[in-house]
């Protein structure tokens, strides 16, 4: 017994996916339509448009990149629709109409449906409905909200909503409209994350980083980091919202989310750049970009940069360049001892993790590992350092002017701190 979904961007059939129930495999096979258009993409760049069909071990990583890594999250949408949550087709068919990117997985009953626009919606939140997807969320008592069928696949281990706002009114968006941001609500683990990561990325931004747009909002008196989507853009001749596609590295080279650390078994940083070389139309650009996104996360102590967090955005005539940065913070405020030598990255610098170990001798050996030059990356570090160091205070005046809590200073001050030894280690 074979079961169907259709992949769709707007209006074009991109694919179907099939799932051979009795063997358990799943085979994607692009539209000959797709495939040749001049117009096309490649689902992932694990998949490229010059095979028109691929197997279970190529389509099934990729799946599995656009659900969330959260297992209790997946779990509980397993019990929801009394599917295997280990089976990434039978999730995907439930949740998998509105994914990160700009593919639409529609169940074969729902196709003419969605494609003729009768199932367009946008159901409005009242505060209170709103205030109760965001408290379930955080307590993860039902895992990600589906109030609509097809909606909400977010990926990463962090729970978080998909909506649409309008006139700063928050609704639902249901058949081919898309939602337009992503909700976050802070974390109970650690302490004031939404602001962590919010003024992270708008660390980012000032330092010369393209960067996801993000602000604190306060939500039944619970702080929610709200980010804009960067796969969302607004087409002006139509007032519409419009998706972008995208894929995480991990995706693209053909990875399972378990293996997004490089320690178990998940891609390099050198891995990356040589993909951004090979596929970006602005490679230079892409690896300047890219160099310098690692020695960001190196000085702020970002613990999590790992492959999920970097991403690619596809264009029309499989065009490719790296997506804004997205998913920043500091483990510096959570560090109980600020001397300690244990605090790693998610990707080796030089044959190092450890943030201690790390120093122009290791950024020299990363950039010869990479195909780099040892002098041209030390150059990109410096320069990250530079404008970190330059740019810290602004931006700590900048987000105390609407969230001047101790916790920000005292990240502030790890961060500045972190980058005056960082200058150190690269002298």
């Amino acid at each position: 017994m074979n079961d169907i979904l259709h992949v769709q961007h707007d209006s074009a059939q991109v694919g179907t996916l099939v799932y051979n129930r009795k063997k358990d495999e799943i085979t994607w096979s692009y539209e000959d339509t797709w495939q040749f258009g001049a117009e096309s993409f490649p689902v992932s760049l694990s998949l490229p448009l010059s095979k028109k069909a691929h197997p279970d071990g190529n389509i099934r990583p990729f799946l599995q990149g656009l659900l969330p890594d959260n297992p209790a999250v997946i779990e509980a949408w397993g019990k929801r629709f009394q599917v295997s949550p280990r089976n990434p087709f039978d999730v995907i068919k439930h949740v998998g109409e509105d994914c990160a990117g700009a593919l639409q997985f529609i169940r074969p009953e729902r196709l003419d449906r969605i494609l003729s626009g009768e199932l367009d919606s946008l159901t409005p939140l009242t505060d209170e409905a709103l205030e109760k997807r965001m408290s379930d969320l955080q307590s993860q008592s039902r895992a990600i909200p589906v109030l609509v069928e097809g909606r909400f696949s977010l990926a990463g281990a962090q729970t978080k909503d998909a909506l649409y706002q309008k006139d700063g009114r928050w609704y639902i968006p249901g058949g081919r409209i898309p939602s337009t941001h992503i909700l976050k609500p802070e974390m109970d683990e650690f302490d004031h994350h939404a602001l962590n990561e919010h003024f992270c990325l708008k660390l980012a931004a000032k330092a010369g980083f393209r960067s996801s747009e993000s602000r604190i909002m306060e939500i039944g008196g619970k702080r929610v980091l709200c980010i804009e989507r960067y796969d969302r853009v607004s087409d002006d001749d139509t007032f519409t919202i419009m998706r972008m596609h995208q894929e995480d590295t991990c995706q693209a080279l053909g990875r399972y989310p378990h293996q997004k650390y490089q320690a178990d078994g998940g891609p390099s940083a050198a891995e990356i750049l040589n993909l951004l070389d090979r596929s970006s139309d602005d490679d230079e650009a892409d690896t300047i970009a890219f160099v310098g996104a690692l020695a960001f996360n190196w000085v702020i102590a970002g613990t999590d940069a790992h492959s999920k967090n970097f991403s690619l955005l596809h264009g029309p005539g499989s065009f490719l360049r790296m997506a804004p940065l997205y998913d920043l913070a500091s483990f510096l405020p959570y560090q109980r001892d600020r001397n300690s030598t244990k605090v790693k990255l998610a990707m080796k610098i030089g044959g190092a993790y450890r943030l201690h170990q790390i120093d122009s001798s290791s950024w020299k050996a990363w950039a010869s590992e990479a195909g780099c030059s040892p002098e041209g990356v030390l150059e990109i570090v410096r320069i990250a350092i530079g404008r970190i160091s330059e740019v810290i205070d602004g931006t700590r005046t900048m987000v105390a002017e609407t969230n001047d809590v101790p916790f920000l200073h005292s990240l502030a001050d790890a961060i500045a701190e972190r980058t005056r030894k960082c200058a150190e280690y690269i002298d």
